[in-house]
């Protein structure tokens, strides 16, 4: 194996320790508390000064860096909605499959 990180491994809930940044870490933390998130909700978690337009155009386009990092690692999927690149967990979207799997038995 190459040492990368393998979704299934996770666990939900459980945030990787190897393969990924300290900042990468933290915001996987927030993103399994707090989902769906996105690059400006992260920023404000973060107490970021969100005051002026330029700023939010700055902090999205840092946090949409590292968002596109864990889409990589595969460890969250996204999906943009106008600018706003909204992430949320792998394993939340294996029970959404599961979920529609089970509801179309009962049918």
């Amino acid at each position: 194996m190459d040492g990368s990180v393998i979704p299934e491994s996770i666990g939900f809930g459980r945030v990787p320790q190897n393969n990924l940044s300290e900042v990468e870490r933290k915001i996987f933390s927030l993103i399994l508390e707090y989902w769906p998130t996105s690059a400006l909700e992260i920023a404000e978690h973060f107490s970021e000064n969100l005051g002026s337009r330029e700023k939010r155009k700055q902090l999205s386009t840092k946090y949409s860096y590292y968002l596109q990092k864990l889409v990589e690692k595969k460890l969250v999927f996204s999906k943009r909605f106008g600018n706003a690149l909204i992430v949320w967990p792998v394993e939340v979207e294996k029970y959404r499959a599961i979920h529609h799997i089970l509801s179309r038995r009962e049918l």
